[in-house]
């Protein structure tokens, strides 16, 4: 396995994250409109916003415990039955923290 292009690829979605982050801690104005159509589409505007950010921490707090992993040497190992994970699922989400079965079990 290739670490390094693991690390690589959760330092880059890190920063992204970062970035989009920075995007949504643009306040929406609810200030003194008239129009509560417009009052109710800034409310969920702002809803909105705060949905993606929660995510975005969610992802956030995935990615650097992933990256801490590597760092412990311990990247790349199932947390519920400690096996290695596939190049398969990482390929597809380097911060997964379960290996294919583990996920297939809590799914159902």
């Amino acid at each position: 396995m290739d670490i390094n292009k693991f690390k690589q690829k959760l330092e880059k979605e890190k920063q992204d994250i970062l970035e989009e982050l920075k995007t949504h801690k643009i306040i929406t104005d609810f200030g003194s409109d008239v129009d509560p159509n417009e009052e109710t589409d800034e409310s969920e505007e702002y809803s909105n916003r705060m949905s993606i950010n929660q995510t975005l921490k969610e992802r956030l707090f995935d990615i650097e415990l992933a990256l801490g992993k590597i760092n412990d040497g311990k990247y790349g190992i199932c947390e519920k039955c400690e096996k290695e994970i596939s190049l398969e699922i990482l390929e597809i989400s380097p911060e997964s923290k379960l290996c294919k079965e583990c996920k297939t079990t809590i799914t159902k």
